[in-house]
């Protein structure tokens, strides 16, 4: 075994550096926060090559005084604390000392700084482990550059991940510290091109309008929720508003954003009832408590916190959750408009209605439930099988319409389809169970077809083998508006959004505008469909596959629905896809499609062997 030996200072700080800087979002991190605890009301942020290059940060703090700057840059050397009980109570971002430090070790470093109270300032450059000291005569508050971050640690930069993923998690760290401090601007620009400019705003409301939109802003609750010891408030999801992923769930205590290990969990229970399988629940969280009754001094980037009672505070927030679910909804305007307000109104108030020119079109626009017999329109018999594609609704030639109790359209009756394969094998289709199964009837077997995973394979694999997409001009191009987050991961996109079919251009600094979209996509509302994607996209694992995943986000929001309605020639196209052995019987995500039942297990359960 070798000697024990003290290590050199300069590799202690290359290792702390290691705990407190992941990447470059960690330094836009620490240094934002120092700006912050400072008093900045002004930050400007500047990147280049994905902060590998360059990172810049620029406040209209206090500054540091002359004589203090260069202890800025010494371990354990802060402004924020100076004993126990200050540890104790910590109610600024910083408090180590760490952060300057450690990116000092790391990279080319130059800090310049006046304090309000002195005529001029520090200039500090620090490289390759040498410092220098002169004077500076700039504006108050501090300006940091850090140039080649990682030079001399290759390891940690050959494990960075792709730079547009490095990119967006600077984007993002950015935009959710925006959230606690309303009152302060920020500017963020890469590579010399502005992407996020953020006034001042009055309150956490208008903040997150900016960040967010108004379309998401309108699509939340605000309510509050405190007592003797804490207060917890913040914007939480309707009841008819749910995200693809938790990429929107986020925490923050007394400012500080942390990582809640059950957040998610408490509020899936609370919004079990009203959420889709796969669907997640908005929640941006403010929580007021005594610094006293917390510790932050429990991981290196101070990510997570300790708390007095964590039972209690899961309990607060499962309490808020439920207080905004369990008043007064109001329904939608959008979804009484056009002929949707005309059915819902003959069904609400029970007035006779005549549908003398509604198209197809129109008819399948309708919500399920308002699909009555009377409001089915008159005309109906105009319309053949071609209007009502794989994509879009009913087949009203297929046979007679079959309503439930309420009047809802539960399938088009053909008295069920025979087909024959090539191999010879005789099936016989039944029909649709439970407006999700296909169910097939061959030899002694009955078979069990998820549609929607199965419709879902089959455009995925003609997408994936180089498939010629086939796209269609929208008549009337759709304008989008996106979150300060959403919008360049669009732009940053925009050739493999291209490559599956999508024509988008840049409409403004927030939203872009679709003039084409693959014709796949069907009657899919075109919205919903590119946020959809974007979500895979912000989730993505591996720049590499972006491709990949926006064609399998595209085949599963083109793929028929649990709920569709399918006609005779669907269901013979679909099972007959399924049977050929030319498929892979598991949708993209690995979900199996395919069940089957022999006629001696159902014998069996009526005891008749």
């Amino acid at each position: 075994m070798n000697r024990i030996v003290v290590l050199p200072d300069h590799l202690k700080h290359m290792i702390a550096a290691g705990e407190v800087i992941e990447g470059p979002f960690s330094v836009v991190k620490e240094l934002v926060e120092n700006s912050i605890d400072a008093g900045a009301t002004e930050i400007d942020v500047q990147v280049q090559d994905a902060g590998l290059k360059r990172i810049y940060v620029k406040d209209n703090g206090s500054g540091i005084y002359r004589d203090d700057a260069p202890l800025s840059i010494k371990e354990h050397a802060t402004s924020k604390i100076s004993d126990i009980s200050g540890l104790q109570s910590i109610s600024t971002y910083g408090f180590r000392g760490e952060a300057l430090s450690s990116i000092c070790s790391i990279s080319d470093f130059v800090l310049l700084t006046r304090h309000e109270d002195e005529e001029t300032g520090s200039r500090i450059e620090s490289r390759n482990g040498s410092h220098s000291v002169t004077g500076y005569a700039g504006s108050r508050g501090t300006t940091i550059i850090v140039d080649n971050l990682f030079f001399n640690m290759p390891a940690r930069k050959k494990f960075l991940k792709a730079k547009k993923t490095e990119l967006r998690t600077i984007r993002e760290t950015l935009l959710r510290m925006s959230l606690a401090v309303p009152h302060v601007s920020f500017s963020f620009e890469v590579d010399g091109k502005r992407e996020i400019t953020l006034p001042p705003a009055d309150g956490f409301h208008e903040r997150v309008k900016q960040v967010f939109g108004a379309s998401v802003y309108n699509s939340l609750y605000y309510d509050e929720l405190s007592d003797l010891k804490v207060k917890l408030s913040g914007f939480l999801s309707r009841p008819d508003y749910m995200r693809n992923t938790r990429s929107m769930q986020v925490l923050f205590i007394n400012g500080r954003s942390v990582e809640q290990k059950y957040l998610s969990y408490h509020l899936a229970r609370a919004y079990e009832a009203v959420m889709p399988r796969g669907k997640y629940p908005a929640a941006i969280l403010f929580m007021e408590i005594d610094p006293e009754l917390i510790d932050v001094n429990i991981h290196p980037a101070k990510r997570e916190v300790k708390l007095f009672d964590q039972k209690y505070i899961d309990s607060m927030i499962f309490g808020l959750a439920s207080k905004v679910l369990n008043r007064a909804h109001l329904i939608p305007e959008k979804i009484f408009s056009g002929a949707a307000a005309h059915a819902a109104e003959s069904v609400l108030f029970k007035k006779s209605v005549e549908f003398p020119d509604t198209s197809a079109a129109e008819y399948n626009s309708l919500p399920r439930n308002f699909r009555t017999p009377e409001v089915l329109p008159a005309n109906a018999e105009r319309y053949s099988s071609a209007d009502f594609s794989l994509r879009s609704g009913v087949d009203l030639t297929a046979g007679s319409l079959l309503f439930d109790s309420a009047g809802e359209i539960l399938d088009a009756v053909s008295g069920g389809v025979d087909f024959t394969e090539p191999d010879g094998d005789f099936r016989r289709i039944i029909g649709v169970i439970f407006n999700t199964y296909i169910l097939v009837e061959e030899n002694e077997k009955m078979h069990f077809i998820d549609f929607h995973a199965a419709h879902e394979r089959m455009l995925y694999d003609k997408l994936s083998k180089g498939y010629e997409l086939e796209t269609q001009e929208l008549l009337f191009p759709v304008q989008i508006e996106l979150t300060t987050a959403d919008f360049p991961l669009v732009m940053d996109n925009i050739e493999s959004f291209s490559s599956c079919g999508f024509e988008i251009d840049e409409f403004s600094d927030k939203s872009v505008v679709v003039r084409s979209v693959p014709a796949a996509a069907g009657n899919y509302k075109i919205e919903e469909l590119i946020k959809n994607m974007i979500d895979n996209i912000r989730d993505e694992k591996d720049n590499n596959d972006l491709h990949e995943r926006i064609i399998s986000s595209l085949a599963c929001h083109s793929a028929k629905r649990s709920g569709d309605s399918l006609s005779s020639s669907d269901m013979k196209t679909l099972a007959g896809a399924v049977f050929s052995g030319g498929i892979e019987l598991r949708c993209p995500h690995g979900r199996p499609f395919l069940f089957t039942i022999n006629k001696n297990d159902i014998e069996r359960m009526f005891k008749r062997l």
